[in-house]
């Protein structure tokens, strides 16, 4: 199950000509993180996952990720040698002056048809909306 916003997000990037963003500071190769990061993760719910979910990498798992990777980013630029990753790595202050997108919980409420009624769907919306506030209010 592929979301349609990751595909367009796709051909956005193509479009414009820029590059395609990497996830993780310990990918394989040598990652550029200068221009961004992507935590987008296809099936990926606000809700944690459970046994059933299709993707493990809820909207807390992402926001961990990301301060993961802000902690590192800024342990890295003022450890020895980090002069030598300007060219990989965010300067300090694009935390600060950065764009954060979020598209997701379109699989909460659309995985939730298959086993709910709607007044269980409709009752949980409050759950997700505090369960995304407090992973914005963490970043």
């Amino acid at each position: 199950m592929l979301r349609f916003s990751l595909v367009c997000n796709v051909f956005a990037v193509d479009a414009m000509d820029m590059p395609y963003l990497n996830a993780n500071l310990d990918s394989l190769d040598a990652p550029n993180f200068r221009k961004g990061c992507n935590y987008a993760a296809a099936g990926s719910t606000i809700l944690p996952a459970t046994a059933t979910s299709f993707c493990p990498f809820s909207f807390g798992v992402q926001v961990n990720q990301f301060l993961h990777f802000k902690a590192r980013v800024l342990e890295l630029r003022t450890g020895k040698g980090g002069k030598k990753l300007d060219k990989y790595l965010p300067a300090d202050d694009y935390f600060q002056k950065g764009l954060y997108m979020f598209d997701i919980g379109q699989n909460d409420i659309a995985g939730a048809f298959y086993s709910k009624t709607l007044d269980q769907i409709l009752a949980s919306i409050p759950a997700i909306l505090s369960e995304f506030e407090s992973g914005v209010q963490a970043l």
